[in-house]
C-alpha cells in the first residue's frame, strides 16, 4: 500500500514520516515524501498512491489545493490532513477523510491510519490464480462470468480466470454495487451503460444478458444504486 506525505517544514516531515513508519512496524507501508505538494500530484500520475497525508498551509499550491485536483481523478487517493487550525475544516467537507493536528500524536495517526487503510481494503478486490494473489481496484471491474466452474473477472486491463463462484465473490464484495442479471454474471453497477429488459451495455461495450428470472430482482438493485 503506497503512502505519501508532505510537508515544507522538513522537522514535521521528519515527525511525520517517523510516526507513519512506528505505526506500520512490520515495514508493509511504501511512505514517499515530499516537501512540496506539487510534487505528490505530479508523482500520483505516474503511480497513484492510496492515502495522502498533506500539511494543509504550505506555500502554493497548498495542501488544500492539491488535495480538491486529487479527489477529482479517479485513482484518487484517501486525503488527511495536517492543519495547525480548523479554518479548512468545513471548506475541506468531501476532499479530507481526516484532519490531524499539528504537532502530532502518534495516538491520533494510528487511528487515523488504521481507519484510513480499511477504507482503502474495502475498495480492492483480492484473489489468487496459479499462486499468485492480485488486488484489483473496484472501480477497475467491469463484471464476473462464470464458465464450468471457473469465474472469469473482466477488468480494465485485463482479464482473470480463477476457481470460485459467484456466490464465494459476492461477500468479498461492498453492499449494493454489484448485481446479478443472470445466474451467470454479476455486473458492477458503475459501469452499466443502458439496461433493456434482456441485456445490460457496460462502458467497455461487453453486453450482458438479463434473464427473466432475475430481471425483478437486479432492475431493483440498479435503482437502489442510483438513489443512492
Amino acid at each position: 500500500m503506497r503512502i505519501a506525505i508532505c510537508d515544507d517544514e522538513a522537522k514535521d516531515l521528519y515527525a511525520l514520516r517517523a510516526a507513519v513508519e512506528k505505526y506500520d512496524g512490520v515495514g508493509i507501508l511504501e511512505v514517499a515524501s515530499f516537501t512540496k505538494a506539487a510534487d505528490l500530484y505530479t508523482e500520483n500520475n505516474k503511480h497513484p498512491f492510496d492515502i495522502a497525508i498533506l500539511d494543509i498551509e504550505m506555500n502554493a499550491p497548498n495542501g488544500y489545493d492539491i488535495a480538491e485536483q486529487l479527489v477529482a481523478q479517479e485513482t484518487a487517493p484517501i486525503i488527511i490532513f495536517l492543519t495547525n487550525s480548523t479554518a479548512y475544516t468545513i471548506r475541506g467537507y468531501g476532499v479530507a477523510f481526516r484532519y490531524l493536528t499539528k504537532p502530532i500524536v502518534q495516538e491520533q495517526l494510528n487511528k487515523a491510519l488504521g481507519a484510513a487503510i480499511c477504507e482503502v481494503k474495502a475498495n480492492r478486490f483480492i484473489f489468487t490464480t496459479d499462486g499468485i494473489s492480485h488486488v484489483i481496484r473496484m472501480n477497475d471491474i467491469y463484471y464476473f462470468e462464470v464458465f464450468n466452474h471457473h469465474t472469469v473477472l473482466h477488468t480494465m486491463d485485463k482479464e482473470y480466470t480463477f476457481r470460485a463462484t459467484l456466490k464465494e465473490i459476492v461477500t468479498d464484495l461492498p453492499n449494493g454495487y454489484f448485481g446479478s442479471p443472470h445466474q451467470s454474471y454479476l455486473v458492477n453497477f458503475v459501469h452499466v451503460k443502458t439496461a433493456m429488459a434482456k441485456e445490460l451495455h457496460l462502458t467497455n461495450g461487453a453486453v450482458v444478458p438479463i434473464s427473466r428470472r432475475k430481471q425483478q430482482e437486479f432492475e431493483d438493485q440498479l435503482h437502489a444504486y442510483l438513489g443512492r
